[in-house]
């Protein structure tokens, strides 16, 4: 499965969030009712190197912020507006209004929140990572996730994690589409849900097919 054959509904709802600093990152997300949300793009300005190493692609913020708003207008449409869910303390304002991407204050979702609905919803198969995404299953694999029966410990600890980051800024408001669309026949979505197969010991919703 490519990028060049998914098909979806076409008033399918998304949503962005993004981590913005000296290493940035942006996540889009399908809304389908019916459906898990679905990660369709991850928007890095680094990648992976060696044995977890990160390097910077050495893009500057200005060109990753243009990037993230064409790949948004692939999706959503090329007059769409372009918003992301950030963090409170997120700076680069300017930047990113010179690139026409609006930043959009997570306020009242912080950091133990922002844990313990991202956790929920890996569990329960919320979510479901498109086969392409290399980056964010990375990361998602190499969290350190708090024990869930510890009452002093409630927040994942961060480190190269910046796509993730940008995942747990929409999750955090357990985003619902709003519009009601047929449900397409025999989409490669649900027939990969509907399997519930996994292969090599892997789950099918990290995107590893």
């Amino acid at each position: 499965m490519t990028r060049d054959l998914l098909r979806l509904p076409a008033h399918t709802e998304y949503q962005l969030g993004a981590s913005v600093g000296r290493f940035s990152s942006a996540a889009i997300l399908a809304l389908l009712p019916g459906y898990p949300v679905l990660v369709v793009e991850e928007i890095p300005n680094y990648h992976y190197v060696g044995d977890g190493e990160i390097e910077l692609s050495g893009l500057t913020t200005v060109e990753w912020g243009e990037l993230v708003v064409r790949t948004w207008r692939s999706y959503a449409g090329k007059d769409s507006r372009c918003s992301a869910w950030v963090d409170p303390d997120t700076e680069f304002s300017k930047e990113m209004q010179r690139c026409k991407m609006r930043l959009k204050r997570n306020i009242g979702h912080g950091a133990e929140l922002r844990t313990e609905v991202t956790r929920e919803y890996f569990h329960d198969n919320k979510i479901f990572l498109a086969p392409w995404l290399t980056v964010l299953p990375n990361e998602i694999q190499r969290a350190r996730w708090p024990p869930e029966e510890s009452s002093a410990y409630k927040v994942r600890a961060t480190g190269q994690d910046y796509t993730l980051s940008a995942l747990e800024q929409v999750i955090s408001r357990r985003p619902i589409a709003k519009a009601i669309l047929k449900r397409p026949a025999t989409h490669w979505i649900e027939q990969r849900m509907q399997t519930g197969e996994k292969r090599d010991g892997r789950d099918i919703h990290l995107g590893k097919l």
